[in-house]
């Protein structure tokens, strides 16, 4: 930052842009969490529970952490594994609203009322959790007759370590929105294993 570059009036200007320009930088990327990616085979490995399942109700409270976390109970339509028809279980998604208090943590899964979903989770306690924060639930939509599974991943950057040990960005489990009948097929096919 010589005088050469910078006419003086412009110098005690260009240090002040510089750090903002790294700030804004930093803030854009830290709206996702860097997570290494999880295959299918890592998912279904180590989920305990897996289906398709309705999100019925959300409820916020205080765990004992005094963290604000989200109750979201689940109602399955297709059991896969570790799970029955019409079976409702609790998913903990760290994060949610108690009165004009909200926390919310980027890569955590955020639903819906009514909201389809392919879900792989994990005992917690008496509760479960998504495997992978939000790699462990993937949104179903209906499109003209067909029910898809969008990714799960939302709010994460997903990376891989290379050889090198550097972290590189890699995909998820599912690289697009693909037909639910051949996402179940695969996944009992590695449950077969």
């Amino acid at each position: 930052m010589g005088d050469v570059l910078y006419p003086p009036r412009m110098k005690r200007w260009v240090r002040p842009i510089g750090v903002l320009g790294v700030l804004v930088l930093c803030a854009s990327t830290a709206a996702a969490s860097l997570v290494v990616a999880l295959d299918m085979e890592t998912l279904v490995e180590r989920a305990e529970r897996i289906g398709v399942v309705r999100v019925v109700g959300q409820a916020s409270r205080y765990d004992e952490r005094q963290r604000i976390v989200t109750d979201v109970t689940l109602e399955t339509e297709v059991p896969v594994a570790g799970l029955e028809a019409g079976e409702r279980f609790d998913l903990v998604v760290i994060g949610g609203n108690i009165g004009d208090l909200g926390m919310r943590i980027a890569g955590e899964p955020s639903f819906q009322d009514g909201e389809r979903v392919l879900v792989f989770a994990r005992s917690w306690g008496e509760r479960w959790r998504p495997v992978g924060m939000s790699q462990g639930t993937m949104p179903i939509t209906r499109i003209a007759g067909h029910d898809l599974v969008s990714p799960g991943g939302a709010g994460l950057a997903l990376v891989r370590r290379e050889q090198n040990g550097r972290l590189a960005h890699a995909s998820g489990a599912l690289e697009r929105p693909t037909a639910l009948p051949a996402v179940l097929e695969r996944v009992r096919s590695l449950l077969e294993r």
